[in-house]
């Protein structure tokens, strides 16, 4: 026998509360959001009553929600929890998304221009073909990541985990990563042009094909990354780690690389650029 007891619009059935006919208010919504109880699972249309009155959408349950499509722009998500949610083609531009938990989550396809992701857990999510130009990453969980084909120019990462992270023909010119773990990331064909990717450990990244022009790696740990056909053009090695690494049909001209660690068997490439400098 059902357990009911009336609450203005809403009705408690099986232990869970439930709206009797459509919420007509963002307060409707935030009365349940806010109340710690057990709720039955939003719609499109109670997520932006939710956000458009005070565009405060922060420490919900939005776990396995579908915003496919929705225009949300400049919301507060903070600390809500995302886990399993697909916000594919959706605009959500300027939005902060601190210390949510968007693991395994569907962001494929978005804007999310200058959105923030600070400390968030991104673990295995879809970030494919999206647009994260200057957004912040920092400190945030991005392993097992797939960014391929994304835009994230001027994005910062600094101090974030990409282990493992696909990277691949993405466009991270000027990204800044410093002190970030980029270990085992595959960033082929991707153009990091200007990046600061100084003090990480980047062992075993695969770089076939990467441009890292005028890229700052100096105190970089680079053991075993490959750089088949990488385009080193500028960039800035000084102190970095290349013991182990492979550099293959790489090109160096007007690299620092003062103090540069490797192995002997790049003594030859490296005093061959070296006399450049």
């Amino acid at each position: 026998m059902k357990s009911t007891a009336l609450f203005n619009s809403f009705l408690f059935v099986k232990g869970r509360w439930q709206f009797t006919s459509a919420p007509s208010s963002c307060s409707q919504v935030l009365v349940l959001w806010r109340s710690g109880l057990p709720v039955e699972k939003l719609t499109k249309r109670d997520v932006y009553l939710l956000s458009s009155s005070t565009g405060d959408a922060s420490n919900c349950d939005l776990s396995g929600v579908n915003l496919n499509g929705m225009d949300l722009l400049g919301l507060l998500f903070d600390g809500s929890k995302f886990t399993g949610a697909s916000l594919s083609s959706a605009n959500l531009s300027g939005s902060s998304f601190r210390n949510c938990d968007l693991s395994g989550c569907n962001l494929s396809s978005s804007n999310f221009t200058g959105a923030s992701f600070k400390g968030a857990n991104l673990e295995k999510s879809d970030l494919t073909f999206s647009t994260f130009v200057a957004a912040d990453f920092s400190e945030a969980n991005l392993r097992d990541a797939d960014l391929t084909n994304s835009k994230l120019s001027a994005a910062n990462f600094e101090k974030a985990d990409l282990t493992r992270a696909n990277l691949q023909m993405t466009d991270a010119g000027k990204i800044r990563c410093a002190g970030a773990v980029l270990a085992n990331i595959h960033a082929r064909g991707a153009s990091m042009i200007g990046s600061d990717c100084s003090g990480c450990d980047l062992r075993s990244a695969k770089f076939y094909g990467t441009d890292l022009s005028v890229a700052n790696l100096s105190s970089a740990d680079l053991r075993e990354a490959d750089f088949l056909d990488a385009t080193l053009t500028a960039a800035d090695l000084t102190n970095a780690d290349l013991r182990t690494a492979r550099l293959k049909r790489t090109e160096l001209t007007r690299a620092k690389l003062a103090g540069l660690k490797y192995d002997d068997e790049l003594r030859t490439l490296i005093s061959k650029y070296d006399r450049n400098n």
